[in-house]
Formats: structure tokens, C-alpha cells, sequence
């Protein structure tokens, strides 16, 4: 029997190999550069630290709002020379201002986001200030400082959104996609859900079989598509060393998963005693869709992969379609202002429909 503490392996949640390569190598692009990692404390950043570390940047900031996470990575690096530390939400555009004066990055991978799809129904503004406003001031400072290389990790829920959240993406991506160009290689890594992250159905799954409580499935009929954590780091590197200026390019993830199964897995490996394992149907939050989509309806994969296991996105969108992306942030961050919730909610789900 499996210790009641050890994770399960992610082959067994994902139900395929996993396709990453070699992250050291994928992470040279690094080697000697100034580099800046928002986000860099969470889930997702704290390992893509420890990988951009061993390449050997000239300096490596690591900028998170979240005052004990970012104490305990930088206790973790202790000893780690290049690495810097930066308290600061990207919310404050001084301080922003400050950091970038300071460090002037040739590499920004910009991981820090609100992501949570219910609290982005019930906030609308935080999700639009943090995604979108907040974003569109990172990318004006990137500009300034003459950022080479920008990643932005995007989502799947970006596509026909029915949140708040998605809705934010989608733009987010549209943002990046219109201030990319010549030199400056900007792209977009879009993700789906990534085992290991914090806040994920799987990090509650396994919250509640060692609790011993029945698992808590929104509507039986529910999938989603799933990538390891280092599928995860492999793409956004591959992307960075490879995306061209305004590129989308999404991990190759296989079949979707329905969620009961990854319950039923969880559950197996942690209580592989107690069949069946109880499950409790507890309705669609809102904000959340049964199936997830991949691409709108002006995309479709390109035949030759980015990378392995990354696959590029061909959109045949009008590029001129962009050009509102300012303006629509504009009237986004007027409603954030005015704490207008029903007016957020509203204009980012049609903004974002228009720009599908």
C-alpha cells in the first residue's frame, strides 16, 4: 500500500507518458541574461526558479506580493548569488517602475495572475486589475527597457470563455499579441490544468480522501484536459526559446480526463481499501463549463509541433482586430474604478467574444 503522504505518481493522473525533454537544456536561453520571474513564489514559479537558476543567469529577480512565500523561497535559495528578491504586487505600477529601473530584463516570464475562477465572478475587479490592467503596465515597461523575451502563461478557459476569468485571458493574450513584433520575441504559452498546482481540484481531492470526506465532484459529466508540472516548465521554455513575436502555443495534452475518474484515481491511491470510495455530486460552480476547449473558432494547430510535446496555434484572425485591445482596457480599468461588478463582468465577456 502507498503511504497516505506520498503523492501519486503524475503518469497515473494523467494516463499517458509524460512528452517533457530536458529542462536544463530548454532553460540555456537564460544563461547569462537579466532575468525577471513574476509569480515566482507559487506553484508553478518556485520550480521554474530552482530550473533558471542552474542556467546561470547574470541575475535572476524573483518577484512575488505574497510576503511568506517569497521568505520561504528565498530561505530555500540561501546561498544562490544571482538570485534577487522583490516584494511587490504588479498591481503597483511604481513599484514596478522601481524594480525594472533597477533591472532592466532581457527575459520576463510573468506567472503572477488572479486565477481563480469563482472569486472572478464574485471580483470581477481584482481579476481585470490584476490580468489585464496590471499586465498591459508590465508590457509598457518591458517596452521601455527593451525586454527581449516575454512569456505569458495563458489558459485554456481562454476560449469561448463563460467566466470572468477566461474572459481576462483571452485578452491578456491579445494584449501580448498586439505589443509584440520586430525583435522583440513575446508569446504566449496557453496552459490547461496542471497537476501539482495549488487551488487545483486535485490539490482538494487529496485534501479530503486523507480527511477521510467523500470527494466532492461538481457534475459527473465534467473533464478536463491535464499536463505534469514539468510538461508545464517544458513548455513555457520552449516557448520562450522558440515562439515567434505574438505566437500562441499550447502543451500537447492528450485526451481530456473526466473528473470522476481523476477522483476515482486519487482515491485508489490513497485508500485503495475503501471501494467504492464515496463521491458526493455537488453542481457547477459558476463561472465553470462541463467540457473545455482548446482553440476558438479562427485557430487550429499547425502541422509542425514548436517543440516536442508543444504544439503551435495558426489563427486566422484579422490581425487589425487587435487594435481595440487598448481601448477595451481602458474601459475595463474606468469600471474597476467606479466598482462597477455587473458593468466588468459584462463588457469582458463581450470584449473577449469579439476577439475569439
Amino acid at each position: 500500500m502507498s503511504s497516505p503522504q506520498a503523492a501519486p505518481p503524475a503518469a497515473l493522473l494523467l494516463g499517458r507518458p509524460e512528452f517533457a525533454g530536458d529542462l536544463e537544456q530548454a532553460a540555456s536561453l537564460v544563461h547569462g541574461k537579466r532575468v525577471v520571474l513574476t509569480g515566482a513564489a507559487g506553484s508553478i514559479g518556485w520550480p521554474l526558479s530552482e530550473v533558471l537558476l542552474k542556467a546561470s543567469p547574470e541575475r535572476l529577480v524573483l518577484l512575488d506580493h505574497h510576503e511568506h512565500s517569497l521568505f520561504s523561497l528565498e530561505r530555500a535559495f540561501r546561498g544562490a548569488e544571482v538570485a534577487r528578491y522583490e516584494l511587490a504586487d504588479i498591481r503597483d505600477s511604481h513599484r514596478l517602475e522601481r524594480v525594472f529601473a533597477e533591472h532592466r530584463p532581457e527575459v520576463l516570464i510573468h506567472l503572477a495572475a488572479a486565477k481563480h475562477v469563482p472569486y472572478g465572478e464574485r471580483f470581477p475587479e481584482g481579476a481585470v486589475a490584476t490580468n489585464l490592467v496590471a499586465l498591459r503596465t508590465l508590457l509598457e515597461m518591458a517596452e521601455r527597457v527593451g525586454t527581449e523575451v516575454f512569456v505569458y502563461p495563458s489558459s485554456d478557459k481562454s476560449v469561448q470563455p463563460p467566466s470572468v476569468y477566461g474572459a481576462t485571458k483571452r485578452l491578456a493574450e491579445a494584449l501580448v499579441q498586439h505589443r509584440a513584433g520586430g525583435e522583440r520575441h513575446w508569446a504566449v504559452v496557453r496552459y490547461v490544468n496542471i497537476v501539482g498546482t495549488r487551488g487545483s481540484v486535485i490539490e482538494t481531492f487529496t485534501q479530503q480522501v486523507l480527511a477521510e470526506r467523500p470527494l466532492s465532484v461538481t457534475d459527473e459529466r465534467m473533464t478536463r484536459y491535464w499536463i505534469s508540472m514539468h510538461e508545464a516548465l517544458w513548455s513555457a521554455l520552449m516557448v520562450a526559446q522558440r515562439g515567434l513575436p505574438g505566437a500562441i502555443a499550447m502543451p500537447d495534452c492528450g485526451e481530456p480526463i473526466p473528473v470522476l475518474q481523476t477522483a476515482r484515481r486519487l482515491a485508489g491511491w490513497y485508500r485503495p481499501e475503501v471501494v467504492p470510495y464515496p463521491i458526493a455530486c455537488t453542481g457547477i460552480r459558476p463561472g465553470e463549463r462541463l467540457h473545455e476547449v482548446l482553440l476558438s473558432r479562427n485557430e487550429s494547430f499547425a502541422i509542425e509541433p514548436l517543440a516536442q510535446g508543444v504544439r503551435a496555434v495558426h489563427t486566422s484572425r484579422d490581425v487589425t482586430a487587435l487594435a481595440s485591445i487598448d481601448t477595451i482596457v481602458d474601459d475595463l480599468a474606468a469600471l474597476v474604478v467606479a466598482g462597477d461588478r455587473e458593468g466588468l463582468a459584462r463588457v469582458c465577456l463581450e470584449a473577449a467574444e469579439a476577439l475569439q
